[in-house]
Formats: C-alpha cells, sequence, structure tokens
C-alpha cells in the first residue's frame, strides 16, 4: 500500500456590508472558471464556518469540476443587490438562481431587477435556474442530495 497525501490551497473571503454578509468566496485555482450561486437568504456561519447551504453548493460544483472559484451571494433585505449582484456577475463565466419559488415579494422584485440588468447588460447567457427533475425553480437544500439540473433563465 502506497501512501499519498494531497494538499490544495483555497483561499476563502466574504464581503460584508453593515454587518450583512453580501458574498462569501472560495478560491482554488486563480485561472479557471469562476461560478456564482445566488441564495435567497441571509448567511450563516463566519468566515471559516460554512452554512449546511455553502456546503452543498461547494460540494456540488466540485462534483462537477467546476472547482476554480465559486461564489455564494446572499439575496436578501439587508444587502444592495442590483450593484453587487451585476459585478459577480460580470465576473464570473456560470450563474446559478438558486432560489426556489419560496420568496417575499420584496426578494422576488430583486430579483426581477437583476435578471432585467443582467439582460440589459448582455449577462443574460449566464444565467441558470436551479431545478428539481420537474422543472420546478428550487434552493439547494431542497433537492435532499438529488442531482442538480439547470435551465436557462431566457
Amino acid at each position: 500500500m502506497v501512501e499519498q497525501v494531497q494538499t490544495k490551497v483555497v483561499t476563502v473571503s466574504q464581503k460584508i456590508d453593515d454587518s450583512a454578509v453580501c458574498w462569501k468566496r472560495w478560491l482554488w485555482e486563480e485561472n479557471s472558471q469562476k461560478v456564482l450561486v445566488i441564495v435567497n437568504q441571509m448567511a450563516t456561519g463566519t468566515l471559516l464556518v460554512d452554512s449546511p447551504t455553502d456546503c452543498l453548493i461547494r460540494c456540488e460544483m466540485a462534483s462537477r469540476g467546476m472547482t476554480g472559484e465559486v461564489t455564494v451571494a446572499y439575496l436578501n433585505e439587508g444587502n444592495d443587490v442590483p450593484s453587487e449582484l451585476l459585478a459577480l456577475t460580470k465576473r464570473a463565466d456560470f450563474v446559478v438562481l438558486a432560489v426556489g419559488t419560496k420568496v417575499d415579494s420584496l426578494v422576488e422584485q430583486m430579483l426581477k431587477l437583476y435578471i432585467h440588468q443582467s439582460r440589459l447588460d448582455e449577462q443574460i447567457g449566464k444565467l441558470f435556474w436551479l431545478m428539481n427533475s420537474g422543472g420546478k425553480h428550487v434552493h439547494p437544500v431542497e433537492l435532499g442530495g438529488l442531482p442538480w439540473q439547470f435551465g436557462p433563465v431566457g
């Protein structure tokens, strides 16, 4: 039996604005694919302690080989959504809207504005809904370990 020790350096960063975490990022390989996942929840955990949703997202992206950079943006009432999300979208190669269908009216408005602005900025082709096997928009936790499926945001 041959023993082997594997090492990978990961840089974790987050942006906090008025005590609300706007996004959290894990960087493994600087010049590889950049993925942005937008979830409708407040950030939980700390810089070095991930929430269950963060863990699900990182594991799913890693299983797909998307380990260049993964950013989770937290879509909630406490964040200045439009400008921040658009900057993150321009930086990303692939964007997943993982918000589900249970969103309050303010978050729904913010999401519609973001999609509209992404269309105007010619970024809409990067945007995909996270969906279940029935085509319903879902939050990562709602999938309960089932494979992720994506549908275009048209």
